[in-house]
């Protein structure tokens, strides 16, 4: 199977593009962490960020809340 035919059987099959598909699996596990009550810095490093105001600009875009009031 070719590459191309690959991205469009996943997004026909999902509804995303792995990149979206594989953002929103990051959002998850980044939503599970915090939910535990770990620290924000090592959510955003093993997310796979560089930084945690990388984390926390992606964080903000999506849920329009930044990570340390999500769940205040």
């Amino acid at each position: 199977m070719t590459e191309r035919t690959l991205q469009r059987r996943f997004l026909d099959e999902t509804g995303l593009t792995f990149g979206q598909w594989h953002q929103q699996a990051r959002l998850l596990f980044a939503l599970e962490r915090l939910a535990r009550g770990d620290r924000i810095i090592d959510v955003a490093m093993d997310s796979g960020y560089t930084s945690q105001s990388a984390f926390t600009a992606m964080f903000r875009r999506h849920f329009g809340a930044p990570p340390s009031r999500f769940y205040c």
